[in-house]
């Protein structure tokens, strides 16, 4: 397995549990009306990550792989709109995976 292969499952496992720590974060929070909303990016993100898992699972994962690079970018994007629309119930440490997240996703890009 390559290191960016490796590199990208590493920030699939923590894009999960980013959404998980927000879904439970949410819930000790009063009702909001942007919790629709909330709900669907998240549904949208564990959707990319059930195709990158199986793209995974082919052995196609790679940054050199237009498609990897383009879902990537779209998951990316629904988890900052989570965070946009969680902002009332995430905290530091929540936040600051998605941008390590993030961070990751742009350091694979530049360095290819």
């Amino acid at each position: 397995m390559s290191e960016d292969t490796e590199t990208l499952a590493e920030l699939m496992l923590h894009a999960d549990q980013f959404c998980s720590k927000v879904e439970d974060a949410a819930k000790d929070v009063a009702p909001s009306p942007e919790e629709r909303e909330l709900r669907a990016k998240i549904g949208q993100c564990r959707t990319q990550l059930a195709y990158l898992q199986e793209v995974f699972n082919e052995g196609k994962l790679s940054m050199e792989n237009p498609s990897v690079r383009a879902d990537f970018r779209q998951l990316v994007i629904a988890l900052l709109w989570i965070a946009f629309y969680a902002r009332g119930a995430i905290d530091f440490r929540i936040y600051r995976m998605l941008v390590r997240i993030e961070a990751g996703f742009t350091y694979l890009l530049v360095s290819r």
